[in-house]
């Protein structure tokens, strides 16, 4: 298994490559080329490459065979071209790919809680690659779940990527070009996920959201939080990355009003493992939500725990029990 996983993504890296030097383009520019040309699609860049230049290319991709592979093998391929591809271009660190050590968690408890679901409503509100959305929605299928799948991304490059990925994987989302700020949410989730951009929101905001500071800009984290609630139907639960530092911040007492009102309930805050943060100022943990209604009520306690290294079998067994046990006992498994 692990072979054809390397060798797909050493073929596939080939030919993006080939595509970077023969058009002297970004890599993440060559990426969406390569999409294109994995589903069969051209667009001027391809038809500007000469028929020599095209036939290697494909060479490399049909030596991939990337369609041969299981559709979860697939999106381990996809997700080591992306995170080749943001390394190669030096892109921000609100670009990064959600890995695995985190989506994997999101993603059980998206599981946990909706387990006896047919359906599932899920929403992605900062979409990205799609990497995260990928891993939670291959999750619920896995579980004979259906999966109806929103995502809102406002960075057109990205939703380009996050488009490719779906189809690769015969995904079925409907996604958007969109603030998620500024976005009119539908409160008709399920779940919501999402890993939160960091960072101030560069623009004035509606007086209506609660986390809005009096002076200066606002954390767009803060915002997105509000938004992640606003697109849940009640009693639907959000499980978003935010920065480790979420209630130290000079805006904290905003937020902590806010998640202290009748229209959330906080139900767990998970720590992730060190080293899956180069620099400790960027480490993010699991912020559990939960919008009041339908008999959702207040865990009792709330959870505060840390994820055991993705590595590290008999701890990740052990915190599996726990926090199965806790979503039982709070009424967070719907079974």
């Amino acid at each position: 298994m692990y072979e054809s996983i390397e060798s797909s993504v050493k073929n596939l890296q080939a030919a993006q490559q080939k595509l970077v030097d023969f058009l002297d383009i970004a890599s993440i520019e060559a990426l969406i080329i390569l999409f294109e040309v994995m589903l069969g699609q051209t667009d001027e860049d391809w038809e500007s490459l000469s028929d020599e230049q095209r036939q290697v290319i494909q060479s490399d991709v049909q030596s991939a065979k990337f369609s041969d592979l299981q559709v979860a093998n697939r999106r381990q391929v996809l997700q080591f071209l992306l995170v080749g591809t943001i390394h190669q271009d030096g892109l921000q660190a609100n670009y990064q790919v959600t890995p695995d050590a985190i989506g994997m968690w999101i993603a059980f408890i998206a599981d946990t809680f909706t387990e006896g679901k047919e359906a599932v409503q899920l929403k992605d509100i900062t979409l990205g690659t799609g990497n995260l959305l990928a891993t939670t929605s291959q999750v619920l299928q896995s579980a004979g779940k259906a999966v109806h799948i929103q995502g809102f991304e406002n960075d057109d490059t990205m939703l380009t990527v996050a488009s490719g990925v779906a189809a690769l994987l015969d995904e079925s989302w409907q996604i958007s070009l969109a603030d998620s700020v500024t976005t009119s949410m539908t409160a008709d989730a399920d779940v919501v996920i999402g890993d939160l951009p960091i960072g101030y929101y560069p623009q004035n905001i509606a007086d209506s959201f609660a986390t809005k500071v009096e002076e200066g800009l606002t954390f767009v984290h803060h915002l997105l939080i509000e938004q992640s609630i606003a697109a849940l139907k009640p009693g639907g639960l959000a499980i978003l990355t935010v920065p480790a530092n979420l209630f130290e911040s000079d805006q904290s007492k905003k937020l902590l009003s806010y998640i202290q009102t009748d229209e959330v309930y906080f139900q767990s805050l998970i720590q992730l493992p060190d080293k899956l943060f180069k620099d400790p100022k960027l480490g993010k943990v699991i912020l559990v939500l939960q919008r009041s209604g339908d008999n959702a009520e207040q865990a009792k306690p709330v959870m505060l725990a840390k994820a055991p290294e993705l590595t590290d079998g008999p701890e990740n067994k052990k915190f599996v029990t726990e926090l199965t046990a806790w979503m039982k006992a709070n009424r967070l498994y719907t079974k």
